[in-house]
């Protein structure tokens, strides 16, 4: 099963709750309450994914502020996963930054 590319941003940002909570928290029963199913457990899948290749990045603290490191990050999820839309990376970007505080 294929989804759409507004369903897996949607997902990125139901899990994190970004938007609805003040800092990043994964939830997977937000994408359960979210969407169905099947659906859910593929979404889940694909958005753990996508935060462990962020996890993976790693910015060069001697040229980046937190600030920039996060938009640096963003640039790299976004050549990556160019299916992501704006909020998605934003929420992305809010999860990076959170991460390296």
């Amino acid at each position: 099963m294929t989804t759409s590319h507004n369903t897996l941003s949607r997902a990125v940002i139901e899990y994190s709750g970004y938007g609805a909570r003040s800092f990043p928290q994964e939830d997977e029963g937000r994408l359960k309450l979210a969407f169905d199913g099947q659906v859910s457990d593929q979404l889940l899948d694909q958005v753990r994914q996508i935060l462990v290749e962020l996890g993976q990045l790693k910015p060069d603290w001697s040229a980046h502020t937190l600030e920039s490191a996060g938009i640096w990050a963003v640039a790299e999820m976004a050549r990556n996963h160019p299916d992501l839309d704006k909020p998605a990376l934003d929420a992305l970007a809010w999860i990076f930054t959170w991460w390296w505080r």
